[in-house]
């Protein structure tokens, strides 16, 4: 009987047909009532008995999970929808498109599944997918999930990024594809997992079904001030957001594709792709390297909803397109990357978005999924934005988010009960009440493009490099951009091009400084010897670093205070 649901716990006090339809507002002028907000976090178990009611009434087949007692995220997202005749994934691959029906999908799985539990790994057991495409990861968390596994995304954008986040995360297994063997140091190498073989294999045990406070995946938060602490993900937040984004964040229904090039996978994977395949939608991967070199592939295939980042926006912005009504539903944007609304507007222009909607989301994969999205107005980009829905949520103090705010703005600060006590756990993204809802206003602390900038990793890639370094943050007053990041190199060492090739070959391009400066100077010392940072900071950005460099007679004060450290050195060392 399609259209029916293993719980019918009768929980009507939500009207999601109507609460869908007032998300696709028309205007940001139009008022919207949010009371189903204030009740989905005031009895968030009602929201998300009825969510997933309403949510199997228009899926095909059975469900097979019952919030808050199991899920079975194998059977939900596949073998459910494996008579569909629409496609699960769609993907670039050395300039021609390739595609997986749901059957496809899950045979690739299914055959990785197998390989994996023949290789002895099980239910329980962690595995590092250090896969880099979406076509790769997708088949390999899917097999992770039908095992049973904890499964975690880990991008190979620097060696010492990886390792620093692989000896915290210690994971049981690591799949990857095979060139990466030789690239792991022999510790990881053993728990490398084989890839899948040919023909048609199924794991010999049942699809598994997760406990609601089971761990199913272990997420990096490159949000958090520790964005190399995994953080786990149990069933209830992994499963259930993937339904709440669907429905309401994302708006996608039975048939319809979605895509995201160039989305931060830790930021927004795997929560963004599993709410698509949920609401029996479908994924087209494409990336922004395969888009720099033809825009136009973009608009190949028949995507309904997509998320442009900002450096998507700037591509899309410069690229010599022909005049085109673009025919996506609705696009969405993060406000965390920037806010030069002004910019958007311009690519509104340029592409003729006029007719689609466009709306904002905030994803944290560590939460879960959509920690803010909003609702969908035609043409015109805006600050809208609304918490996301059954968790509990307040604003605090922005200095202090541990404490409720009393002003009205403040950041967004989620709360989870443990042991009878609401912990409450804040972000970085600074909301304020707005004509009924709420704008988005920025973040702190400062990151770039909301996202914290390890300054001790990217200094302990540089460790020896050079006699003395600071790295600072400068603040950017064009409004077009973020905050910019300045190394400062006091002393002779390496040239710009070095240390640039250190950076990208241990934390990726991803954390590479905005500008290099070089100084031929001493600066003060913190109780550790190095460079004292925030001295840098305040020198450097009121220009008295560079007023004491022109003048002989710093430069000379300089000369003698290294011969007095150098000398101080030679003697410790001597003794």
């Amino acid at each position: 009987m399609p259209g029916a649901t293993l719980d019918m716990t009768p929980t009507y006090d939500f009207d999601f047909p109507s609460i869908e339809q007032a998300l696709w507002r028309g205007t940001p002028e139009a008022v919207m009532d949010l009371g189903w907000l204030e009740q989905s976090r005031l009895d968030s178990e009602a929201f998300w008995k009825a969510l997933h009611a309403y949510w199997a009434c228009r899926q095909a087949g059975l469900s097979k999970s019952m919030p808050f007692k199991s899920y079975d995220f194998y059977h939900d997202l596949l073998a459910r929808q494996k008579e569909r005749a629409g496609l699960a994934l769609i993907w670039l691959d050395g300039g021609a498109w390739r595609e997986y029906s749901v059957a496809e999908l899950m045979l690739a799985a299914d055959r990785l599944a197998a390989t994996w539990e023949n290789a002895g790994a099980g239910a329980g057991e962690t595995v590092a997918i250090l896969h880099q495409r979406l076509q790769e990861w997708l088949p390999a968390l899917l097999a992770g999930l039908r095992l049973g596994m904890v499964v975690s995304l880990l991008p190979q954008q620097g060696s010492g990024f990886l390792m620093r986040r692989l000896q915290k995360l210690e994971p049981q297994w690591i799949a990857a594809e095979p060139l990466c063997f030789h690239q792991l140091p022999e510790r990881w190498r053993a728990l490398m997992l084989p890839a899948a073989g040919g023909g048609y294999s199924q794991p010999a045990g049942l699809p598994y079904r997760y406990p609601a406070s089971a761990t199913v995946a272990l997420c990096f938060d490159p949000t958090s001030p520790t964005p190399d602490i995994p953080r786990a993900v149990d069933a209830d937040t992994l499963y259930l957001g993937a339904l709440r984004d669907g429905v309401l964040a994302l708006g996608v229904r039975p048939g319809q594709f979605c895509a995201a090039p160039g989305w931060h996978i830790l930021e927004s994977q795997p929560s963004l792709v599993l709410a698509a395949l949920m609401s029996g939608g479908g994924w087209v991967d494409i990336e922004l390297a395969d888009l720099k070199k033809m825009p136009g592939r973009l608009f190949e295939q028949p995507i309904d909803i997509l998320g442009i980042c900002r450096e998507l926006r700037d591509l899309l912005a410069a690229a010599q397109l022909p005049s085109a009504e673009r025919r996506w539903r609705h696009w969405f944007r993060s406000p965390s990357e920037s806010n030069d609304l002004f910019l958007w507007q311009d690519l509104v222009a340029r592409l003729r978005m006029e007719k689609a909607y466009s709306g904002n989301a905030i994803w944290n994969a560590a939460s879960g999924g959509a920690i803010v999205f909003s609702a969908r107005c035609r043409g015109t980009p805006h600050y809208g934005v609304i918490p996301a829905a059954g968790v509990d949520w307040r604003l605090g103090a922005i200095a202090a988010p541990e404490l409720p705010s009393v002003t009205g703005n403040g950041c967004l600060t989620f709360g989870k009960e443990i042991e009878g006590e609401t912990v409450w756990a804040p972000t970085p993204h600074i909301l304020s009440p707005f004509r009924g809802g709420w704008q988005y206003l920025g973040f702190f602390p400062s990151g770039r493009s909301g996202r914290t900038y390890p300054f001790e990793e990217v200094m302990e890639a540089l460790n020896g490099l050079a006699p003395y370094m600071a790295l600072i943050e400068a603040p950017d007053v064009s409004g077009e951009g973020d905050i910019r990041y300045a190394l400062l190199i006091f002393g002779s060492g390496k040239t710009e091009a070095e240390l640039r090739a250190v950076i990208q070959k241990e934390m990726g391009c991803e954390f590479m400084p905005d500008v290099f400066e070089f100084l031929p100077l001493v600066p003060k010392l913190d109780e550790q010897g190095k460079a004292d940072q925030d001295w840098c900071r305040y020198h450097y950005l009121s220009g008295e670093l560079y007023r004491r460099q022109r003048k002989p007679l710093y430069r000379g004060f300089s000369e003698l205070k290294q011969t007095i450290l150098t000398g101080r050195h030679i003697e410790r060392f001597e003794n």
